[in-house]
């Protein structure tokens, strides 16, 4: 009896030892593929040229899979490069991030878009196309980063189109903007970061669609799920390549990690393409793609990175168990500490500082910065959810506008989106100059049915400048609950 559990146990370890090696080699081996593309428009302006795609890298520290990427890149000298999103950890810092950059090298450039991870810590992301804490663009820029739009570019006296949507995961993007003022008349390539924009892209003449955001799956059992049940649209396009008309897209399945810290029976990927003209001959097709056989590429072992690969207790910590804040403090947000910044919703074109003037409370003020826009204003994240101990929540605007500015309050209780009847709206009417508002916590009521919100649970706080004409600035204090 005792040798058939001696042997029990030695086969559950043999096969936990076996299952760990291939979990940890299949998370840090790196595949590079390498792909001749004979396309009739892309192959009159590409020919010859070696171009990478890389995505979803989810860099949370300088390891030793950074150093194997920029490595094999040097090796293979790419002309070209293209990153279609998610290059930090869930809401993780940019530093990595911004050192990886600053090691791409290519003659003819490196151009990227947006994640859905960038927008976990959208603050940091302006790190990625501005000045340090700064308003102004960087002059040149690496990666070009494009965002709803597109840059042309001269290669050898032919013209490139290079299209980017910011991130589809986000429903931040926005391709009639993207494609403004432009008929597809030459070789065009679209960066998107999920493949979820096919459908949309395929009929509209662009060439080649590049993007990544599903992993390949990750764990190799999702290929198989999701034949039986229904998960994320952008799964669809699992990994490879695509086509539909004369639109071909390529799914990378990425270089990082999400959700779980690990893969199983999915590597990540580096793609090179090199692009020809056809053959010409009679009979043969305008897109012809062949392979030369893969290289495994082991980054190596590390006991950071063998932490990171197994750091289960993050997935937990964040996926499963989510706890309310109920903070009994009755200041919202005083704008006194940089983190603050961090509970902003950051998008292009609006900015936030914390500046001296008109603060009412300590030192300083939030200085908003809204672009003109139908809705544009501030998520005002991570508040505490328990007001029910408050008579009234109060504000501090101060409008250095000679004119006078409408002003919009939304609080929700629950999770409502773009629903209205369930949740609170006020119309504020801002004059030149300090404005002090104060809203009864008994006046709280859904705008509909006038259910009174759950005031222990207040999940949302959202400000902003209705119908805004023009680029307009305000500075935001002290809210908070008396």
């Amino acid at each position: 009896m005792l040798r058939k559990r001696t042997r029990v146990f030695f086969y559950i370890f043999v096969v936990i030892v076996f299952g760990t090696a291939k979990v940890y080699y299949d998370t840090n081996t790196i595949e590079v593929k390498k792909y001749q593309v004979r396309h009739s428009a892309l192959g009159t302006v590409l020919s010859g040229l070696k171009i990478v795609h890389l995505s979803d890298l989810h860099i949370k520290q300088w390891s030793n899979r950074e150093k194997k990427i920029i490595e094999i890149l040097n090796q293979e000298k790419p002309d070209l490069i293209f990153l279609t999103g998610d290059y930090i950890k869930n809401g993780g810092p940019y530093k990595e991030a911004r050192l990886f950059f600053d090691q791409l090298k290519a003659p003819l450039g490196t151009y990227a878009v947006l994640g859905n991870t960038e927008y976990y810590n959208a603050n940091g992301s302006c790190a990625l196309c501005h000045q340090e804490g700064s308003k102004e663009l960087k002059e040149n820029p690496n990666p070009v980063f494009l965002k709803n739009s597109q840059i042309s570019l001269r290669v050898r006296g032919k013209d490139l189109t290079i299209f980017g949507v910011d991130d589809p995961v986000s429903k931040k993007s926005n391709l009639k903007l993207a494609l403004k003022n432009t008929q597809i008349l030459v070789p065009s390539i679209l960066l998107a970061h999920s493949p979820e924009i096919f459908s949309e892209v395929s009929d509209l003449g662009l060439d080649l669609v590049l993007s990544g955001h599903t992993h390949g799956g990750q764990v190799g059992i999702v290929g198989y799920l999701r034949k039986i049940f229904p998960l994320e649209s952008a799964l669809e396009f699992l990994d490879g390549f695509f086509q539909r008309g004369k639109t071909l897209m390529y799914v990378s399945r990425g270089l990082g990690t999400s959700f779980f810290p690990f893969r199983l029976g999915i590597k990540p990927e580096i793609v090179f393409f090199e692009f020809r003209n056809p053959s010409g001959q009679i009979g043969i097709s305008e897109l012809q793609i062949t392979n030369a056989p893969s290289k495994i590429i082991f980054a190596g072992l590390g006991w950071a990175d063998f932490l990171e690969t197994f750091n289960v207790i993050d997935f937990f910590k964040k996926k499963l168990f989510k706890f309310s804040n109920k903070g009994n403090t009755p200041v919202l947000f005083d704008f006194e500490s940089p983190v603050d910044l961090e509970k902003l919703n950051w998008e292009c074109h609006k900015w936030f500082e914390r500046v001296k003037e008109h603060a009412t409370s300590g030192m300083y003020s939030l200085k908003v910065s809204l672009p003109p826009g139908q809705y544009p204003g501030i998520d005002l994240r991570d508040i505490p959810s328990d007001w029910s101990a408050y008579a009234c929540l109060n504000m501090d605007v101060y409008n250095p506008s000679k004119d006078e500015v409408a002003f919009h309050i939304r609080i929700d209780d629950h999770n409502s989106k773009w629903e209205y009847a369930n949740r609170f709206d006020r119309d504020v009417l801002l004059k030149p100059g300090p404005n002090r508002i104060s809203i009864p916590t008994n006046s709280i009521k859904t705008n509909l049915d006038h259910r009174r919100l759950n005031l222990q649970k207040v999940r949302r706080l959202i400000v902003f400048a209705p119908n805004n004409q023009k680029q307009r600035d305000l500075f935001i204090d002290n809210i908070r609950l008396n």
